[in-house]
């Protein structure tokens, strides 16, 4: 079930969104708004009204990771249809597709900037990374779907989850203690040229220094279809693993051209890297048998609390749509924005400052059931978490992925620094 219209208000107790006709949301600057039921006037400036809270999702619908768009926009829905108000207020989204572009990120977020309050979703590092200077001209709290260290420079920027350089350390971490890579060995990554893959080179790169390898890299365009030349060269290499930073359809193809290269090594990918898909195309063999994954969230088989409450939902609401962790991200992504609300609204301050201030304040310890790692935001432009869990792609567990090793921090993840 895709929810195809741009705005939607979240009602209380029911597992539906209702769908808005699209309009413009009053501008208001440091106004005093209708107070909830206890407490005095809340200040307020853009996309607040008294019975409103309206928030911006710049996403990708249509491009490489379609996917994963869909999948967050799903754990959103579940989340709000549940939670029903924050502030004595419903929340509503204005949804756009920038289709993974830059030029598309300019001209969705040039739509929605003055109607919302934050941006609840981001998605895509490039994508963020584009838009930075506007986002700190505007002062606009933005959500990232998004593992970009990079990004913790930018103070209304706020990241869910362990960062891509720290994915890496922890995936070569895993490789060195459970995968026989060993000192002097050589090893591959291929990633997305941009800020995407870089910021994952930057921990593949530091993993190789620690530990005496040698890191073969291979940059690729997102468009790139065919990485028959780029598995040539680390085979001829010798790698004995390959790191891969990519989106899923390339590693079907990586995977696909190291079979027929003879290319037997272990390959360990960012957590964007895995969809569904690639257990239902040709691929699928060499996934289960080599193919492994490095993510901070929750599979969608978890059996802790939290995912266990979140799937549940899922199949009741999208009994047919694909099953992915995109959905426990994009729900843990809502239980953080919440938090975050309902502080600013404790403080009686609803203003895009208010709302920063009020992320800023939730500290060292804040918890999503088991979603994600515990998040450390005691620190402005802190790495939020150092651990990520190993899966596996099985085509026979829910969501596709089971764990192999749960969360675990390797000793250069814990004190890496940025």
């Amino acid at each position: 079930m895709w929810l195809p219209r741009s705005r939607r208000a979240v009602v209380a107790g029911a597992l539906a969104v209702a769908l808005l006709a699209t309009g413009a949301c009053s501008t208001k600057t440091d106004t005093a708004s209708s107070s909830p039921s206890s407490g005095g006037p809340i200040k307020t400036d853009v996309g607040v009204t008294d019975s409103t809270i309206t928030l911006g999702v710049l996403t990708d619908r249509t491009g490489p990771f379609a996917a994963a768009g869909k999948g967050i926009e799903q754990g959103r829905t579940l989340f709000w249809s549940q939670k029903g108000t924050v502030c004595d207020r419903k929340v509503e989204f204005i949804t756009k597709d920038h289709k993974y572009t830059t030029t598309g990120a300019s001209s969705t977020y040039a739509e929605v900037k003055d109607k919302v309050l934050a941006l609840d979703e981001l998605l895509g590092t490039p994508i963020i990374s584009a838009l930075q200077k506007d986002i700190e001209t505007d002062q606009m709290p933005t959500f990232a779907a998004s593992f970009g260290s990079d990004l913790l420079a930018n103070k209304n920027i706020m990241l869910i989850g362990t960062t891509y350089d720290v994915e890496m350390i922890n995936a070569v971490g895993y490789l060195m203690k459970n995968k026989g890579l060993a000192k002097g060995d050589k090893i591959g990554h291929i990633y997305h040229e941009g800020p995407y893959g870089q910021n994952a080179a930057t921990g593949s790169k530091a993993a190789a220094d620690k530990y005496g390898l040698t890191l073969v890299e291979q940059k690729i365009k997102p468009t790139d279809a065919d990485l028959t030349a780029q598995i040539a060269a680390l085979k001829a290499a010798g790698v004995k693993a390959v790191l891969m930073t990519t989106s899923s359809a390339q590693v079907g193809n990586a995977l696909q051209v190291s079979d027929a290269a003879g290319l037997d090594v272990p390959f360990v990918g960012s957590n964007p890297s895995f969809s569904g898909t690639l257990l239902t195309g040709p691929a699928k063999a060499s996934a289960e048998k080599k193919f492994l994954v490095v993510a901070s969230v929750a599979p969608f088989a978890s059996t802790l609390p939290g995912p266990s409450k979140v799937r549940d939902a899922f199949k009741t609401t999208f009994p047919k749509d694909p099953k992915t962790a995109f959905v426990m991200f994009g729900y843990a992504q809502q239980v953080i924005l919440a938090q975050t609300l309902e502080a600013a609204c404790k403080g009686r301050d609803l203003t895009r400052a208010g709302l920063l201030k009020a992320f800023q304040g939730l500290g060292a310890k804040v918890e999503t059931d088991g979603l994600l790692p515990t998040l450390d935001y005691s620190r402005q432009g802190g790495i939020p978490s150092r651990q990520t869990r190993i899966l596996k792609p099985n085509a026979t567990i829910e969501g596709g992925l089971e764990t192999v090793q749960d969360l675990t921090a390797d000793d250069l993840a814990l004190t890496y620094k940025l």
